[in-house]
C-alpha cells in the first residue's frame, strides 16, 4: 500500500506540475466523499461507522489537497494575500489562544482542521490556478459527482448512500445545485443551458429526497444569492416554471414517515430533542468563559449542530466576532468586485460561487454540523476561488484606469486645453 501510494503521489505531481486544473479538480470534485481513506483509519467489529483510532483522519479530497501543497512551493506560485487574510489570521489566532488556555485532548485536530480548509485551501485556490478556466473542471467535476450521489439517493430512496449520512450526502448536493444553478446562468449555449438545466432536475430531486433540511435551506439561500449578484430574474421565472412542478411531484412521492419528519419541528420529536440538548450544552459552556471560550475542539465532543453556540463555546465573544468578521468580508470581496468584474466575464463565476458557497455553509451550519468534511471543503475552496478572481480582476480594473489617464491627462489649472 505504501509503494502504491507513492507511485500515486509521484503521478499526481508530474500531471498537477504540468496541469494545474488536474489537482484542483480532484480536490473540488471529490469532496463529497467524506469516507475516512487515511492510513489512521480502523474499524471495530462492533462499530462499523466508528473510527477506533486516534489523531487526524483524511478523506480522499483533503490527502489531494494536502499532496498539492508541496506543488505549490515547488512550481514557486505566488503567495497572493486578499482580503481574507487578516480576518482569517485573527479567527485562528483567537482559537490557538483560547486552545493554549484549555486545553483539550482533541485541539490539536481541530486546529489542523481548520488550518486546512480555512488556509491551504483559500491559499491553493487563489494562487496556484493560473486563469479562470482552471476552474472550469473543477466545477463540471463536482456537477457530475453530485448526479451520481444524486441518482444514487433517488434509486434507494434515502440519503444514507456509499456509507455516507444523509446530512452529508444533503450539504454536498446542496453545495453542487449552487454550482450547477452557476453553470447554467452563465451558459453560453443552448446545449449547455439544456445540459445544465436537466442536471440540475436531478441534483434538486436528489437534494429533496435526501430529507436534509439544512441542506435544503443552504441550497435556497445560495441560489437567491447568485441571483441578487448576477441580477437573472428573468431566468428565475424560467427556471420556477421548471424547478416548482419538480418539487411538488417529489413531494407527492414522498412516503408519510418522510413527510412528517420533514414539517416535524416540534420539540417532542428525537432529532429536534436532541439539537435544544446540544444548544443548552453549547451555552452552560459558553457562561463558563464566556470571553474566551473553552478551546478548540470541544465540536468534537458533542452533537455540535448549531455553529453560532458552537463558536461562542469554543471561543467566546472575541472569537465569534472574528469568525462573524471572516465572513462579513467574504461578502465585501464579492460585492465589491462585482463594480470591476462583468457578469459576462469568466472571472464572475468563481467570484459569484465563493460568496454562495460560503453563505449557504454558513447557513446550513446553523441548523446541522459546520466543521465536517465535504461541504466545507467545498465552500472555502470557493472563497480561495473568490479571491483569485478579485485580485486579478482588480488588477486588470487598475491597469485599464492607468491607461485611460496616460491616454487622457488631466488639464492642469490656469492652463488652456491646447497647452495641456
Amino acid at each position: 500500500m505504501l509503494a502504491a501510494a507513492l507511485v500515486y503521489a509521484l503521478v499526481f505531481w508530474l500531471v498537477g506540475s504540468r496541469w494545474p486544473k488536474v489537482p484542483l479538480m480532484l480536490i473540488f470534485a471529490l469532496a463529497p466523499f467524506q469516507n475516512d481513506i487515511s492510513a489512521t483509519f480502523a474499524m471495530e467489529p462492533e462499530r462499523p461507522d466508528q473510527q477506533a483510532s486516534g489523531g487526524p483522519h483524511f478523506s480522499i479530497a483533503e490527502i489531494h489537497l494536502l499532496l498539492t501543497l508541496p506543488l505549490f512551493f515547488l512550481r514557486r506560485r505566488p503567495v497572493i494575500f486578499g482580503p481574507l487574510f487578516v480576518p482569517t489570521c485573527l479567527y485562528l489566532g483567537l482559537g490557538v489562544v483560547s486552545s493554549l488556555a484549555h486545553w483539550r485532548p482533541t485541539s490539536l485536530v481541530s486546529l489542523i482542521q481548520m488550518g486546512m480548509y480555512l488556509v491551504i485551501s483559500v491559499m491553493i485556490f487563489t494562487s496556484f490556478a493560473k486563469s479562470a478556466d482552471d476552474f472550469r473542471p473543477a466545477l463540471i467535476g463536482l456537477v457530475a459527482v453530485g448526479a451520481v450521489l444524486a441518482t444514487a439517493v433517488l434509486v434507494t430512496r434515502s440519503g444514507y448512500v456509499l456509507n455516507l449520512h444523509k446530512n452529508g450526502v444533503g450539504g454536498s448536493l446542496a453545495t453542487t445545485v449552487i454550482v450547477c444553478a452557476e453553470l447554467w446562468f452563465s451558459a453560453r449555449t443552448r446545449r449547455e443551458r439544456w445540459i445544465f438545466g436537466a442536471l440540475m432536475g436531478l441534483l434538486v430531486a436528489g437534494l429533496f429526497f435526501s430529507l436534509s433540511r439544512g441542506g435544503w435551506v443552504g441550497a435556497l439561500s445560495g441560489v437567491v444569492l447568485l441571483l441578487l449578484l448576477r441580477r437573472e430574474f428573468t431566468k428565475l421565472v424560467r427556471l420556477s416554471v421548471f424547478m416548482v412542478p419538480l418539487v411538488a411531484v417529489c413531494w407527492a412521492l414522498l412516503p408519510q414517515q418522510s413527510k412528517s419528519y420533514a414539517t416535524g419541528f416540534d420539540r417532542e420529536n428525537w432529532n429536534i430533542r436532541l439539537r435544544f440538548m446540544s444548544l443548552d450544552y453549547a451555552k452552560a459552556q459558553f457562561e463558563s468563559s464566556p470571553v474566551l471560550g473553552v478551546g478548540v475542539g470541544l465540536r468534537k465532543e458533542y452533537d455540535a449542530t448549531n455553529l453560532f453556540m458552537l463558536t461562542l463555546a469554543e471561543t467566546g465573544v472575541l472569537g465569534l466576532g472574528a469568525f462573524l468578521y471572516l465572513h462579513v468580508a467574504v461578502a465585501l470581496m464579492v460585492w465589491k468586485a462585482r463594480r470591476f468584474i462583468a457578469r459576462g466575464d469568466l472571472l464572475f463565476t468563481p467570484l459569484a460561487l465563493g460568496g454562495a458557497l460560503v453563505l449557504s455553509k454558513f447557513i446550513h451550519g446553523m441548523v446541522d454540523h459546520y466543521w465536517s468534511r465535504g461541504a466545507l471543503m467545498i465552500a472555502w475552496a470557493s472563497a480561495g476561488m473568490a479571491t483569485h478572481a478579485y485580485v486579478i480582476g482588480r488588477r486588470r480594473w487598475l491597469a485599464r484606469r492607468r491607461a485611460a489617464t496616460a491616454e487622457d491627462p488631466p488639464v492642469l489649472a490656469g492652463a488652456t486645453p491646447s497647452a495641456a
